[in-house]
């Protein structure tokens, strides 16, 4: 059996091969890919950017789909269940995959909503930083994964979730997830709304998810003396950082990269679980979807981030 998978073989230039089907081991699951989520990493290596891959590479791991086939030894998986996995190349009519990196996903979700990586990044994080009941958390950057991350946080019983953007509609978004208040800095002094919020403290915990160097010396004002800054996002260009700030105010900075996951397979089925629960709804931020001939089309739109792209999605 062939598929075709997407290869970037050079800045800007993706291209569709034919290959065959790896053979299937005892533990592995072959899935029929639905759709799977462009990934801002893959938009960086698109774009030239340094990045923690290789040309050519192929593309795309953020998959979901329906399996097609197991191997002998599969015991959680059977012929058609929906899932969602830690693998690549999910550009592909198919994907073969390990099954402890694999998790089902209820069947009534559309598998263009149901692309669980970004799900694992989000669960990772919050694990890592730990927000306490009660504590006052700021999310800087209400992107795609900001916003992702305003829902998890939403289930924790903080005192105060705030949603920090210069765009309004990405702001009355993380509003529709949880945040129980915006800022924006194009049209405010954020950080003496901020200490209007804490009591002239800062926020206990701020995450920064902008992937712009100017989101780092933002987020580092927002906290309180000895609060915790969480890196989230993937800088693809050198960010400068006062340290002196850092080390006077005693704030803990905790990277939330999945290279600092304990378990990545855990974290998926975490994510897996809360969207089954309806924590994780991406139905509103899945805004663009092409199909896989397209992926060329989709990666030249995607890169140049137009105000209405949220998040898109290769359905192939």
């Amino acid at each position: 059996m062939k598929r075709k998978i997407a290869v970037l073989v050079e800045k800007g230039r993706i291209n569709i091969v034919e290959e065959e089907v790896p053979s299937l081991d005892r533990e592995d699951v072959l899935i029929k890919v639905r759709a799977c989520g462009i990934c801002a990493g893959d938009l960086y290596g698109f774009s030239g950017y340094p990045v923690w891959f290789k040309l050519p590479s192929p593309l795309g791991h953020e998959p979901a789909g329906e399996v097609v086939e197991v191997g002998a030894n599969v015991t959680r998986f059977s012929r058609g269940d929906h899932v969602t996995a830690l693998a690549g190349p999910g550009f592909s009519d198919f994907v073969l995959v390990n099954e402890s990196y694999v998790e089902k996903i209820p069947k009534h979700i559309p598998f263009e909503y149901a692309i669980g990586e970004p799900l694992a990044c989000v669960v990772n994080a919050v694990r890592l930083v730990h927000p306490k009941l009660g504590d006052n958390v700021a999310v800087v950057g209400t992107g795609f994964m900001g916003l992702l991350l305003v829902q998890a946080l939403n289930c924790l019983g903080l005192s105060n979730l705030v949603g920090v953007d210069v765009s309004d509609e990405r702001l009355k978004l993380a509003e529709h997830y949880g945040a129980n208040m915006v800022l924006n800095p194009k049209k405010m002094d954020v950080v003496r709304e901020t200490l209007a919020i804490t009591e002239g403290k800062g926020f206990d915990m701020v995450i920064e998810a902008t992937g712009n160097p100017g989101g780092v010396g933002l987020a580092t004002r927002l906290v309180k003396q000895k609060g915790r800054l969480a890196i989230f996002s993937y800088h693809p260009n050198p960010v400068e950082v006062d340290l002196r700030e850092w080390d006077s105010r005693g704030l803990e900075v905790i990277m939330t990269s999945p290279a600092r996951a304990e378990d990545m397979r855990k974290n998926l089925k975490i994510a897996a679980q809360m969207m089954a629960r309806g924590n994780f709804n991406l139905e509103k931020l899945v805004t663009h979807k092409w199909i896989l001939d397209e992926i060329q089309k989709a990666f030249e739109y995607a890169s140049k981030k137009p105000g209405d792209y949220i998040k898109g999605v290769i359905v192939p």
